[in-house]
Formats: structure tokens, sequence, C-alpha cells
């Protein structure tokens, strides 16, 4: 790593600190977030619901898939923009499709020789990235959500740079389930993904099969469509912005990346027609950071069959959800009122904490997508009354253990140790990704993490290869909580229990976040209660902790955790762990 001044140093030099420009922490109306709103990079003024989605092809069977540069227009007022992207396509890549046990093997090859799209906006400084990535930038992906062996898992140092492949084996062994595979390359995560480097990947199986005849019943074909959310900023020319905020000098890490439009499959608030009926969407947040609350806005409700990783017992009615960074919801949708020429939008309202309004002025992307009505009789099935439990039917979900028989570990998501912005040195039990010690869960076994948020912001965290069920969440007294055990600097272990200062009742899970998980919304200021269920090496048919080679002949050990905002985890908050036999 080159050595010169940190980036807090730059910051503080450069006046940049929240107490100075940005006027301290507020609300959106505040002077600080006002002065913070007029630093902000924007994107130009453009007319919503003008472009039609487009729908990625499916792939099937073993592949190659290239990773190359691309060029796409966003919207038919901007120009077109230098992209990057999976398989051939203008933004983004196909939607892998797979089947239950039968393993599909996938090869990429990294034809990003002429260099990374966003070279100015690398920061060498984070750990893992360094000046050779602006020429030759590395590559590694991830497949979010599958239980797969370490050697195929797309861990951040298993990377390969332009000219080089990589090829991930993956078994498949697991649910029907809504998986996406994007870059996972350490220091420039946050780059690689906004250049254009993701796309879903459906794993079916003999119940959601994906075809007509399912036996759960759900729309399919033309009325099963992915949607894949990710809130973008623009150039005046068409091309991407990757910086949010002119108070971050750029090719320094920013803290946080927020779009000011939003795209929806890689275009801009598009529109889509709909026949009178059902339809499935596969709901994917694939922004850096941001959070929706997502509703219609006639205000119907909807109905949600799955989550993450796998189906509910039920579908659960609502008229609004919430969806984290790296969440996924399986949603189904009654457009069945809607006459030819009738329009209803589906939008977001979800405000990011105080302290990210003031110090990027950021406020709620409204436009997601406009459906139209075609007046066409589409899917008139009811939805289905059970998902799971009945004649047919997979088996319900397992009843959880009891909290208080299995293991119970705190995991603490600290805030920044100085004043500022942008919040450097936010960590997950104090430690960053070199510090140990590192997470030793055993094989074959459940355990309950207390994750206690006592930063500002709101950290989905994400385990790879393990699945998760939230249990509850409770608010806690995060400053007597800070106050009562004072944090040491970065590098020392730090998880107290938060058990002293919990405040108000536990609250279960919304009905819609009961099935599977593998990354969970952890909100400023509550403990997350999550089981996890670490598998072992006979029920998966691999061995979890077996050691593998990397780049450069290093040889890398097991599996990553981290936050799901992509800016935090290309930082300080990302961690290895194994599972012990």
């Amino acid at each position: 790593m080159p050595h010169g001044p940190s980036r807090r140093s730059l910051l503080a030099a450069g006046g940049l600190g929240a107490a100075g420009v940005l006027g301290g922490f507020g609300g959106p109306n505040t002077p600080g977030a006002a002065a913070a709103a007029a630093l902000t990079f924007a994107s130009p003024r453009l007319t919503p619901y003008v472009d039609e989605l487009p729908v990625p092809p499916v792939l099937t069977g073993d592949r190659t898939i290239a990773m190359a540069p691309a060029a796409h227009r966003f919207h038919r007022d901007l120009g077109i923009a230098q992209t990057w992207s999976y398989g051939g396509q203008p933004y983004f890549g196909p939607t892998v499709e797979a089947q239950r046990d039968q393993p599909v093997s996938l090869t990429f090859g990294n034809g990003f020789d002429a260099g990374h799209l966003f070279a100015a906006d690398i920061d060498p400084t984070l750990e893992g990235a360094s000046e050779l990535d602006r020429t030759r930038p590395r590559t590694s992906v991830h497949l979010h959500g599958a239980v797969t062996p370490p050697e195929a898992d797309g861990h951040p140092e298993h990377s390969f740079r332009p000219g080089g492949s990589m090829t991930y084996r993956h078994p498949n062994g697991q649910e029907a389930a809504h998986l996406w595979y994007h870059d996972h390359a350490m220091g420039i995560t946050r780059l690689n993904a906004v250049a254009g480097l993701a796309g879903m990947y459906l794993l079916r199986d003999a119940y959601d099969t994906g075809t007509a005849g399912n036996p759960l019943g759900l729309p399919s074909g033309e009325f099963e469509v992915p949607l894949t959310l990710a809130d973008r900023r623009f150039k005046a020319d068409g091309s991407l912005n990757f910086r949010t905020t002119r108070g971050v000098p750029q090719g320094h890490w920013e803290g946080g990346t927020f779009g000011d439009l939003m795209t929806v499959n890689g275009v801009v608030s598009p529109y889509l027609p709909v026949a009178r009926g059902l339809y499935r969407f596969r709901v994917l947040n694939a922004s850096n950071a941001r959070a929706y609350r997502l509703f219609f806005s006639n205000r119907m409700s909807f109905w949600v069959v799955g989550n993450d990783v796998g189906l509910l017992d039920a579908p659960a009615q609502t008229a609004a959800v919430r969806l984290a960074p790296g969440e996924r919801l399986d949603l189904v949708v009654d457009f069945g009122t809607l006459a030819a020429g009738d329009q209803v939008d589906l939008t977001n309202d979800q405000q990011e904490s105080a302290a990210v309004v003031a110090a990027t002025g950021v406020v709620p992307t409204a436009d997601i997508i406009r459906f139209v009505g075609t007046g066409v009789r589409g899917f008139t099935a009811l939805p289905p009354a059970r998902l799971r439990g009945g004649p047919g039917l997979p088996a319900p979900l397992p009843a959880l253990p009891a909290t208080g028989t299995v293991t119970r570990r705190t995991v603490t998501l600290t805030p920044a140790t100085a004043a500022g912005w942008p919040p450097a040195g936010m960590t997950m039990n104090n430690l960053r990704y070199g510090d140990g010690p590192i997470l030793t869960p055993r094989q074959g076994t459940y355990e309950l993490w207390e994750v206690v948020n006592a930063s500002s912001w709101a950290h989905p965290m994400h385990l790879h290869l393990v699945h998760m069920r939230i249990v509850e969440r409770q608010r806690f007294d995060a400053a007597a909580y800070r106050q009562a055990d004072p944090r040491p600097a970065p590098g020392t272990s730090w998880s107290p229990s938060a058990d002293p200062f919990l405040q108000g009742p536990a609250l279960p899970p919304l009905a819609w976040e009961a099935g599977p998980k593998d990354t969970v919304g952890c909100p400023p200021g509550m403990v997350t209660r999550v089981l996890v269920r670490f598998p072992a090496a006979a029920e998966l048919g691999f061995d979890p902790d077996a050691s593998f080679a990397a780049m450069d002949g290093m040889r890398l050990q097991g599996y990553v955790w981290h936050c799901h905002i992509l800016d935090h985890e290309d930082d300080c908050m990302m961690a290895r762990y194994r599972l012990t036999g």
C-alpha cells in the first residue's frame, strides 16, 4: 500500500468536517443539509417514464461470460455512456437460470485492459486497492446468497487482472432462490459495481420451476419480471458520475455513493406495459448505499412471497416494503383493475439518516417505475394461499431453536473515531479487515448473533455461505452504551453486551421478513438479533474450511462477512471468518 497522507488528515486539512462546511448534523431542512446539497453533483433534469423497461436475456448451463467495456444510453435524453458489463450486455449482465442440484460452471474473463472506467476515483489508501488498479483493474465474481465452496465464492482477495479468467463451479444444492452475482474485488467493489458489474441468478427447483405449470401457481414467463434497482448520478454528457459530493476531493473515499436518479434494469425511471392480472417481480437492490421504502402511488396492497434465499410459508400482504442494499424481494402484484391506458407508479420515500442527509443533501429517489395498463387479459389466477407445508409444496420453514439453547455472539457496528465527512473508520467489532481475531463458529451449529448498531447509519449485514432468520430487533441507549465501556483504538476487539442499555419491547420481524435471508438490515440505535445456521461439511458435500490458491500464489481460507453498503465494505466494514470442524 502506498504511503501518504491519510484520508482523514486530507479532509481535516480541507476544512470538510461536519462541524465546518456541513454545519452539523440535522434533517433535510437544516442549514447543514442545505449546504451539503449545494456541494452535491447534480444530474441533468430528465423526464421520467419515457423509456420502456428492458429485460435482460436468460442464460442456462455452463457458460463463459466475458467482462468487458460496453456502451449504454441510460435515458433517451442522455448521451451514450461508457460502461462495463457481463456477457456483452450494455449495462449489468444477463440473468443466469440454474436448477437445484445441477452444478453449473461459469467462467469469467477480465477484459478491462484499457484501464478502470473510474480510474480517477480509485483510492489507493484503501486496503487491497493500489495504483495498479487504475490501469489493470482487478475483478472477483461473488454469487451472493449461494451455498458455494470457498474457492468458488468470489472471495475479495481471490481476484484476477485483465487477461486473466476464473471458473466458478456452483453446486446449486439449495432450494429455489433469488441470488445475484456481482463484483467483489477488495478495495474497488463499489467502483466496479457502479460501472456495471452485477446480474441476477435465479435458482429453480421442482416447486418453483419458473414455468407455466409450476406447482406454486405463481406467474411465470412474460409475467415474471426481474427489477434491478440502482440509483445513479450522471454528468451532462450522459456518462456515469461516481462522485456524490464536491466536499471530498476526487480519488478519496466518500463514505457513501448516492445517485440522484433511479435506474431499473439500467434505464432511468422506465415504464412497463402490463396486462390485466398478476405479475411476479424479482426485485433486487443493487444500489451501493441507498435503501428503499417501496409502495404504489395508489397505495394498493400486494404480496411478498419470498425474500433473499427462499419462499415464505404463505404470502404476506402489505402496502409497503423496505429493501436495503443487497436484499431481494419476491413480489406478486395484481394489475387486474388497470384498464387500457391506466397508470400506477412504484415509488419510494425512504429517508436516509440525519448524518447522511446533512453530509450529502440526498433525498429519496421517488420515481422508480411506471406500470401502464394494456387492457389485455393476463395471468388471472388468484395468489396461492400457501407456499410451503401443503400437498405438492415444499416443506415449511423449520422451527427456530430456542435462543437460550444456542451460542450467543455480540457483534458491534461502530461509528467513526473522529468527527467529519466521510465517516472513515466505521468498523465491525472495532476491527479492520487485517486485524484478528477471526471469528470461528463451529460447523453444524446455530448461533444467535446480536448485532449492536452503535453508529448513525443503518447497515445491511451480509454473511457469505450461510443463511439467517431474523428473530427480533430492540432499541438501546447507544450513548450510554459507548460511555459505559469506551471503545479502544481500532484494532482491538470491542463487543460489549448491550443488555444493560436495552429500551422498550423487542419487535418481531415483519411478516414479509420471516423467510431465510443472507442480508439483514440493522437500524442505528438498535440490537438486531438473527439466528445463523453454520452448515457442516457432511451436509454441504464440500469442506467449507478448505484452503485454496489465490492471485500471486497466496493461499486463502474461509469466507467473509460485511456491511453491504459497498462503500463501507471497501473501507473497514468487512472481516474474515472460518467454519471450524
